[in-house]
């Protein structure tokens, strides 16, 4: 067992509960847009995304390309959650480079290899914003609307790579380091 940390603002963090699987279902719940006819609507993500991992996984063990545990790495996970690392790596390689079979893909990833590729990669992207971002110190507050979001403690992930934190003047504009005089010597 990892032991906790203190973080600055008075809370332990324990290393193994960032939240980062929080974070991925609330980004593909609430961040990913379809266009229907001439609308955008956002659709929910997260259980469609699971299905298709789970169906891709499938067809790589099936087909002896990766090979399953009897034990899952989460309670009453799918086929995808029995692989694995290499082998989760290995199916959302394969699903990047659509080597998976999309007719029996969930909707709205049935025949879509844009739709597939697209939140394969979002995936990716969500799980390393959902590490080194700020959302393991939302706490209690993560799954709230940003507007009501709280910083409980200072993210261990800005610890490790030096990030000073919260600095109200990063937004303003105080003008041009240089001027244009400086750049044409």
């Amino acid at each position: 067992m990892l032991p906790s940390v203190q973080t600055g603002y008075g809370t332990p963090f324990n290393n193994m509960d960032l939240g980062v699987h929080d974070y991925i279902i609330y980004s593909l719940d609430h961040s990913i847009s379809i266009q229907q006819q001439l609308h955008h609507h956002i659709v929910p993500l997260a259980y469609p995304t699971a299905s298709m991992l789970n169906i891709a996984a499938m067809q790589l063990v099936y087909s002896q390309h990766a090979q399953a545990s009897p034990q899952s790495m989460v309670s009453s996970g799918g086929m995808f959650s029995h692989l694995s690392r290499t082998d989760r790596i290995l199916t959302l390689s394969a699903l990047e480079n659509l080597e998976i079979d999309l007719y029996v893909l969930p909707s709205p990833f049935h025949n879509n290899a844009g739709m597939v590729k697209y939140v394969t990669d979002a995936v990716n992207r969500f799980s390393l914003f959902g590490y080194y971002s700020e959302w393991p110190a939302y706490g209690s507050t993560r799954l709230c609307p940003p507007g009501d979001r709280q910083l409980e403690f200072f993210p261990l992930t800005w610890q490790q790579v030096g990030y000073p934190g919260v600095s109200l003047g990063y937004r303003d504009f105080r003008g041009f380091l240089i001027t244009m005089a400086e750049v044409r010597t």
